[in-house]
């Protein structure tokens, strides 16, 4: 850990949390609060599309200067908060940074309610009149981290986790509990997103729709560490409609702005056809162009003819319709344009290439050509070599963590030079 009087970040362990670092540096400055005061950025509180790590990581950046200059530590928390420790620096200067900062999340909703005079962006906390507040803030997440990184090491060392989803086998029992947790959580915690892109002939990369999903693993994690959250497909499939009710809620109370880009939703097909989509629809029908509803493979199996009502519903809306799920062994068996989806998704893995004979790649190749390249995506696209596979093929929308580096680092360039230009 850095010396408290050094201008550098301060680099946290793999063994503790950062909001441990965090809070052993308040305890240390207890007795020794004079011209110090602490900033709390609460990115946590942007919307998913502006809480990506490039974001995270380009916040932190905006304070490089007072890093390098003045007796000022920053820590970036778990849940993407920033803190800044401060001792014997003007207000000004570090306010002034927080407005450059600002001015990159302009659009957000968080930014907007910060400029009518709603403060949340930031909280302040001045040493002489409210160290005991911020003490109590960072040692009660301190302590919520530590658990939870306790919970997930246990679970991993213990039970598998870490290695997929093993663990003890979920219970209706266990179910409930889970499902009473999740329904007090704020669900926005649990909402990931990730881009599926367009690649030109040149080379260039499009976004075709960010991708917003409840990473299972994560709640796994979060709230039922040691569970097999997909060992009982009956009980998990309830648990995804629970999962859907929130997040078709929780997507109407937020809107989408008319800058916004296109998004996909994962959703079951009872869901679709559920009040709580309804609602949705109410609250986003002028933007159902630009939403795209994906539906898993094995579900739209399971009943066809509601997929069939749903997808028919979905385009009379002005939806367009995913299917998901799909891998290329399952093309060589039956061609899933007779669904007639808008998208198919085609999830990679080396074992394909290993399988595959010049004979079923043609094959393969043909009816990617009956049913349209431009309707297939490639998920899981987490090497070059999984995108020269299906370039082959005609190919050019991809999906997986190949993707998120390209797509981060040009992201981090452009929030970057943005950045520069109002230095």
């Amino acid at each position: 850990m850095a010396d408290s009087t050094g201008s550098v970040v301060t680099i946290v362990s793999e063994e503790r949390t950062p909001e441990s670092s965090l809070f052993d540096h308040v305890e240390r400055v207890t007795h020794a609060r004079g011209e110090r005061f602490a900033v709390l950025l609460n990115l946590s509180k942007l919307s998913p599309h502006h809480r990506r790590p490039h974001h995270i990581r380009i916040a932190a950046r905006t304070f490089d200067s007072l890093l390098n200059t003045r007796d000022v530590q920053l820590y970036v928390l778990g849940n993407g908060d920033i803190a800044l420790m401060c001792k014997d620096i003007p207000v000004d200067d570090v306010d002034y940074m927080i407005d450059k900062l600002r001015m990159l999340f302009r659009n957000d909703p968080l930014a907007a309610r910060t400029r009518s005079g709603d403060v949340e962006f930031t909280s302040w906390y001045d040493f002489e009149s409210e160290f005991d507040i911020f003490f109590e803030l960072t040692q009660a997440r301190a302590e919520a981290a530590n658990k939870i990184a306790a919970q997930s090491e246990d679970a991993s060392a213990g039970r598998g986790i870490g290695a997929g989803f093993a663990g003890q086998p979920l219970d209706p029992y266990s179910l409930a509990k889970i499902d009473d947790s999740l329904l007090r959580l704020p669900i926005g915690e649990l909402m990931r997103e990730q881009p599926a892109v367009i690649v030109g002939a040149d080379g260039t990369e499009d976004i075709l729709f960010q991708e917003q999903f409840v990473s299972i693993s994560d709640l796994q994690r979060r709230l039922a560490p040691g569970f097999n959250l997909v060992s009982n497909p009956w009980l998990f499939q309830h648990l995804t409609e629970t999962i859907d009710k929130r997040v078709l809620a929780a997507m109407a109370r937020a809107g989408l702005g008319d800058d916004s880009g296109p998004i996909s939703v994962n959703l079951n097909v009872k869901s679709v056809l559920s009040k709580d989509f309804q609602r949705f629809d109410d609250a986003l029908t002028q933007h159902s162009g630009k939403i795209v509803i994906e539906m898993q493979q094995i579900d739209v199996f399971s009943d066809v003819e509601n997929f069939t009502l749903a997808r028919n519903w979905l385009r009379d809306r002005g939806y367009r319709v995913l299917l998901d799920g799909l891998n290329p062994l399952a093309l060589q068996y039956f061609n899933p344009g007779l669904l007639d989806a808008d998208f198919y998704k085609v999830a990679w893995g080396t074992e394909f290439v290993e399988a595959e004979t010049t004979e079923i790649h043609t094959e393969t190749g043909a009816l990617v050509e009956k049913v349209g390249p431009e309707r297939f995506i490639l998920g899981r696209t987490d090497s070059e070599e999984a995108m020269s596979w299906a370039l082959t093929l005609g190919v050019r929308r991809f999906q997986g963590f190949f993707i998120d580096q390209v797509v981060e680092r040009k992201a981090e360039k452009m929030l970057q030079a943005r950045l520069d230009g109002r230095a």
